[in-house]
């Protein structure tokens, strides 16, 4: 793997749920960096989009609704889960997104790979 935005974007994405589910509509709130007290993943919409496809695909991603418990949800749900009302409008109703234990291998390649250059 190697580094460069998209990896990056991963990464942020994984750390935003690192001890808990947040709102995928949150993922493009314009102030997502004070939002999540950490730098923003950098993608526009679209790469967004694509970004989260292939994770919730690889079941490193899991989204949670009310009313339909945990989900891997298609592109179209994604859609419209980034959508949803984001930031202190957002709502319980809201799409949620978390971790799986798929995740791991992922995670801590990526902190590897970016703690590695930071030195």
């Amino acid at each position: 793997m190697k580094r460069d935005r998209t990896s990056f974007a991963k990464l942020q994405i994984l750390r935003y749920v690192e001890k808990s589910f947040t709102c995928l509509a949150d993922l493009v709130n314009p102030d997502i960096e004070g939002l999540m007290n950490m730098p923003a993943h950098g993608l526009s919409r679209d790469d967004l989009l694509a970004v989260l496809d292939e994770t919730f695909q690889a079941h490193v991603l899991v989204a949670k609704k009310e009313g339909r418990g945990l989900f891997t949800p298609t592109r179209r749900e994604i859609e419209n889960a980034l959508a949803e009302p984001h930031g202190r409008a957002r709502k319980l109703s809201n799409t949620f997104y978390g971790l799986t234990s798929g995740a791991n291998e992922l995670f801590n390649e990526l902190r590897q790979l970016y703690a590695a250059r930071a030195t």
